[in-house]
């Protein structure tokens, strides 16, 4: 079910008004049977899907805090007695029990993603070695219809056994009906805002009271979103098809296509996260914002500060941080950065054009930090001048960057750049 439906418009009418009337300890239980119901409509048997991982990933949470539990029962040596428990064989078990669980659970989430969104694309791509060698397919290409924002569950999903895992989440914060609803909260369910599940448990645990202002809010946010989508977004969607086919379109077509497609990924996406901002806020609940005026920002690190919020700090903290940030070295800093943007170029689609955007992006976070290295204080600082300067500089790498994020393949992208590149090069 998308928001921008007539479905969505009617499950909302009916949702929102039997949501605010109902007793307050009714509300977790028929929200959250809102957010199945939602997610039913797009396909019964993936429900089942979510349903059975979000089982299994509680289940092993709570393994994992009982380990970790266990092992700070035990005492420790704080008054010189010499009788410090943690040291005695098997007393490590625990710890090493809760870091079994954690890895377990987070490779069956990402295993089941892996299974879904990128088998296909693991298939023909060893397809396409193999004709290329011998001239014969290996594998027949599998049919497999992707869940309805996977990407989505499993982030959230790998998000809470991390931090149950890190100790983060505690054991009066474990509650299976707000985990469930955590989940299952439509507003963010299919694009998120990516939530953390500490900041919504604290608002879930009692539930919101009504408040007009926070109805008011919300449905200005919806507008707003609505409005991007359809006036902004759409409007410039109609001049983007040249991407799609770039053999047969001149430059300057193509170059209204860029141009356009930076407006409509930026205004779509944008009014999507307000959509589910002001539907959260509606029912009474705060959800993290998702951008802030990233295409002017005037350096590449600060357009991720500001775009996809959610997901940027979800990467620094689930892959950037966990492969050791940079802590290790400059050198082990620039792989990581890479690294971590090559994955995330992988999670928004199965196909390696958008491997290719994330490499983009990530050698570009690794330029500009090579390029801090080497100036040090003698960057230039201050100036509305040279603001505006380092914005567009900012804008162009990025734009040019969604050539790759919106061409059908990498072929496709080198074809656009090629004829991009060739016409400035003879105005010049």
């Amino acid at each position: 079910m998308i928001f921008t439906t007539g479905v969505f418009a009617i499950f909302l009418a009916v949702v929102l008004p039997v949501y605010w009337l109902l007793p307050c300890r009714w509300r977790k239980g028929f929200l959250t049977v809102a957010g199945m119901i939602f997610y039913f409509y797009s396909y019964p048997l993936h429900l089942l899907l979510v349903l059975v991982m979000t089982v299994v990933t509680y289940l092993i949470a709570l393994g994992i805090l009982r380990a970790r539990e266990t092992e700070e029962a035990l005492p420790s040596d704080e008054n010189g007695s010499g009788s410090d428990l943690r040291r005695a064989p098997g007393a490590g078990w625990p710890a090493l029990r809760a870091k079994i669980l954690a890895v377990l659970g987070i490779c069956l989430a990402a295993g089941v993603l892996g299974y879904f969104k990128y088998w296909k694309m693991v298939v023909a791509t060893l397809n396409g070695i193999s004709r290329h060698l011998h001239h014969e397919t290996l594998f027949p290409q599998p049919e497999i219809l992707v869940p309805l924002a996977i990407s989505f569950f499993t982030f959230e999903f790998i998000h809470f056994l991390a931090d149950v895992y890190l100790g983060k989440i505690r054991r009066h914060q474990m509650n299976f009906h707000d985990y469930l609803l955590f989940i299952f909260f439509f507003p963010t369910l299919v694009s998120g805002p990516i939530k953390r599940y500490q900041g919504f448990h604290e608002q879930s645990e009692g539930m919101p009271v009504f408040r007009v202002d926070d109805l008011l809010e919300g449905a200005k946010r919806v507008i707003l979103g609505l409005a991007q989508k359809f006036i902004l977004a759409d409007t410039a969607g109609q001049f983007t098809a040249a991407l799609a086919t770039p053999e047969q379109a001149g430059a300057g077509a193509l170059i209204l296509a860029v141009y356009a497609y930076s407006l409509k990924i930026y205004f779509d996406f944008a009014g999507y996260s307000d959509m589910a901002i002001g539907l959260a806020r509606m029912l009474g609940f705060r959800v993290p914002e998702n951008f802030d005026r990233p295409y002017f920002q005037p350096n590449i690190g600060e357009f991720w500060r500001h775009w996809h919020m959610s997901l940027s700090s979800w990467i620094r903290d689930y892959l950037y941080i966990p492969l050791g940030g940079n802590r290790r070295g400059f050198g082990r800093t620039l792989f990581n950065l890479v690294t971590a943007f090559a994955i995330c170029g992988l999670w928004h689609g199965s196909a390696w054009n958008f491997v290719a955007w994330g490499l983009w992006h990530g050698f570009g976070l690794a330029g500009y930090r090579i390029w801090r290295r080497c100036l040090g204080d003698r960057i230039p600082r201050g100036g509305v001048l040279l603001r505006a300067v380092n914005v567009f500089i900012t804008f162009h790498f990025v734009t040019a960057g969604w050539i790759l994020f919106a061409s059908p393949s990498i072929g496709s992208a080198l074809i656009t750049f090629q004829k991009i590149i060739g016409a400035i090069w003879r105005v010049l």
